[in-house]
């Protein structure tokens, strides 16, 4: 082999402490984002938070500041960490939006869940101190059977029944399976489990305990007065023929079932009254807990977005510290400590910068996207223009990496509620007089025609489509199917009633 030496240039992106920085506080949703700055300030002495009461000028402010030319800094621009924290907290008259934001608007007044967590860059503030536990399906059923006048005996085979169901409250165990489960010195027969478990049936939600939807179904139409009409052909169908009520193959149903149009529908309509998810009551929702980044209000003929003032986190350096190394020479601090302060100072400085430029992006992205979808704020999701990231990028002047990170996991509030912010970007569809419809605009038409329909005679994919186009939305019949099913809306054979 012959050894030789070779030249070669190339060209690759080194990115740098602060830009890497800037990229993951920006990428982080709120929530996330506030556990990244417990665990900053946590590891970092020289970083503290500014509490609301002070009448301090914080580092961050309510709303993202101006730089010197007027126009908040992104992340592809963050200033380096080692020069000094001050900035320029004049906003331009039209970026003013603190004061107007405050003053009374009756047009739309603010959802309460945003306050809720007001007060978030306090730092003895925790979100879980708003919200109460909640109780579980089985605490519910165990709490009421040990309410009741049954033998220690009787109540350990309630538990091992409890324990045996499911989230929805199904039971999944045999009696013998349960039976297994318990103490043989106790010598539990099945007849006794069996005898526990139809009390659990009747305890508060009414069905728990049944084996199948079936079974459930059954219990709860037995709550119903005997002579309620039609209840014994609802009956019939809860136990045999669920499976045609599924499919609604009516006309099946009616044949079986040996009734008229009539009857059946007044049957079904026992049926569906019933509510068989017996566990929602109990299924908490503060896992989708969603805290907006952005709001979004009219001011005047134009609507303007502005930081949730509530979202932000407020920082500054520590003065001690910073004093003791500016005073190092007095203080005879020694080399480790003094390189241990340097080094905290830094990073400090690094990561308020971060967050000052996840702010600025944050705004100018918002700003953006509510500069060109005005008509949706007016109208809603059939004003929807088309919209990608690289639009908001070519306008901004930044990456659509960029742009990505900063609608990802970010929510906007407006009169038409919490949004995310990616789902202002949709796909463009030609139209009969050569402009373009967003597909946001399309699902939405989609969906007003379906529940406008006529029951009886639902709308097909071929028709949605035809209609569509007489409005002048050049749109496919698969490109409909696959827009109805994306809002799990059933196709026209399974939206049909019965007359």
């Amino acid at each position: 082999m012959k050894q030789s030496l070779n030249l070669k240039l190339s060209q690759h992106l080194t990115l740098t402490p602060q830009l890497k920085q800037s990229l993951k506080l920006l990428q982080l949703p709120s929530l996330d984002l506030e556990q990244e700055i417990q665990q900053t300030l946590d590891a970092n002495p020289l970083l503290e938070r500014v509490e609301s009461e002070q009448n301090e000028t914080p580092i961050i402010d309510q709303v993202a500041p101006a730089h010197d030319n007027g126009v908040p800094q992104p992340v592809a621009e963050a200033a380096d960490p080692s020069v000094e924290l001050e900035r320029n907290d004049s906003l331009a008259p039209e970026q003013n939006l603190a004061e107007s934001w405050s003053e009374p608007d009756t047009a739309w007044q603010e959802p309460q869940r945003v306050s809720i967590v007001s007060g978030r860059g306090d730092g003895n503030t925790e979100f879980t101190h708003y919200v109460s536990k909640q109780e579980t399906l089985f605490e519910h059923l165990e709490w009421q059977v040990q309410m009741t006048a049954l033998s220690a005996k009787d109540k350990l085979i309630a538990n091992n029944i409890l324990h045996s169901l499911d989230d929805d409250g199904y039971l999944g165990a045999s009696l013998s399976d349960i039976v297994n489960t318990l103490d043989p010195k106790l010598e539990v027969e099945e007849d006794e489990v069996g005898a526990i478990l139809s009390l659990i049936k009747t305890l508060e939600p009414t069905g728990a305990g049944a084996r199948d939807l079936s079974e459930r179904l059954a219990i709860l139409l037995d709550l119903k007065d005997d002579d309620t009409p039609f209840i014994d052909i609802a009956k019939n169908i809860v136990a045999e023929h669920l499976d045609l009520v599924g499919a609604r193959n009516f006309a099946k149903l009616k044949k079986v079932l040996g009734v008229n149009d009539q009857a059946l529908s007044q049957a079904l309509e026992l049926v569906t009254q019933l509510n068989p998810r017996i566990s929602a009551a109990f299924q908490s929702d503060n896992q989708n807990y969603v805290v907006p980044d952005v709001l979004v209000k009219k001011l005047g003929a134009r609507w303007v977005a502005q930081l949730n003032p509530d979202n932000q986190t407020k920082l500054r350096l520590n003065e001690t510290y910073s004093n003791m190394l500016k005073a190092g020479s007095k203080l005879e601090l020694d080399k480790e400590d003094s390189n241990y302060i340097q080094k905290n100072l830094l990073d400090a400085k690094m990561f308020i910068k971060g967050l000052m430029s996840r702010y600025d992006t944050l705004l100018l992205v918002a700003e953006a996207i509510v500069e060109r979808q005005q008509d949706f704020f007016e109208q809603g999701d059939q004003a929807m223009r088309p919209m990608i990231l690289h639009d908001i990028a070519q306008a901004l002047d930044m990456h659509e990496s960029t742009i990505s990170r900063a609608t990802s996991g970010k929510y906007m509030l407006s009169p038409h509620g919490v949004t995310e912010l990616k789902y202002f970007f949709s796909s463009a569809l030609s139209t009969t007089d050569g402009a373009a419809s967003s597909s946001t605009a399309i699902r939405s038409l989609i969906k007003k025609m379906v529940n406008s329909e006529v029951k009886t005679k639902p709308l097909s994919d071929s028709k949605i489509a035809k209609e569509l186009e007489q409005q002048g939305h050049i749109v496919a019949r698969r490109t409909v199917a696959k827009y109805r099913e994306s809002m799990h809306i059933a196709p026209s054979s399974q939206r049909k009633a019965i007359n």
